[in-house]
């Protein structure tokens, strides 16, 4: 009894789930309403719902753009990582050559190298990560490596191009971010909208609804 509860409720959903096949229906709707404005809501008027459609393709396509810039960031940021792994474990050498392991490690921190599980390495964390390049800056001139393989010129311009690709991803981030909400907002007035309209061609073709709602676009079954 309760499964066939389910299966109803989820025959019964004339909205569809993926934001493409929402914008899709909702260009018919919109569309539709314009040629039958006898059909009124005193809360949104047609143009309203059209504009409302139109702003949400925009907002799905500037998301779509502006994350997809996302990826290539995050692989020159992973790119850099693995880099400044491999100059912190050359650093690691030179101390030890330097100064024995024993004594050697007494000047990890001052490199921002930290103690994580059996290793020493540079902070996995981006943000923390960042605050240790500086240190690094400092700390190779006062032991000595300013010219070395990994030196003094390695990690300025990794310092400055981590910098410059965290600001970039954070902007991102925070770009996508604030489309998503633009967009979830504007899904939720045109699935309330479609609702009504429904209950509207419902009442006024109570006999022929069915097939009026598919004239519509309201065919679940390509969504």
């Amino acid at each position: 009894m309760g499964a066939d509860l389910v299966k109803n409720v989820k025959r019964t959903r004339y909205n569809p789930d993926k934001d493409s096949d929402l914008n899709t229906l909702g260009d018919i709707t919109a569309g539709k309403w314009l040629l039958h404005p006898e059909f009124t809501l005193i809360w949104i008027t047609p143009a309203q719902h059209k504009t409302n459609v139109t702003d949400f393709a925009t907002s799905l396509n500037l998301r779509k753009s502006t994350g997809g810039g996302r990826a290539e960031i995050t692989q020159k940021l992973n790119n850099l990582d693995d880099k400044m792994d491999e100059g912190i474990s050359r650093i690691k050498n030179f101390l030890v050559y330097k100064y024995q392991k024993a004594l050697a490690q007494s000047y990890f921190p001052q490199f921002g190298i930290v103690h994580k599980g059996k290793s020493y390495i540079l902070p996995k964390d981006r943000d923390i990560r960042k605050d240790a390049l500086p240190l690094i800056i400092e700390a190779i001139g006062v032991h000595g490596f300013t010219d070395a393989e990994y030196g003094l010129a390695f990690w300025q311009a990794a310092n400055e191009t981590y910098k410059t690709l965290l600001g970039q991803a954070s902007n991102v981030d925070g770009t996508v971010s604030e489309k998503v909400s633009d967009k979830n907002v504007l899904r939720k007035s045109i699935v309330k909208t479609h609702n009504a309209l429904i209950n509207l061609l419902r009442a006024n073709y109570p006999d022929t609804y069915k097939s009026v709602i598919r004239e519509w676009g309201f065919q679940k079954e390509k969504y």
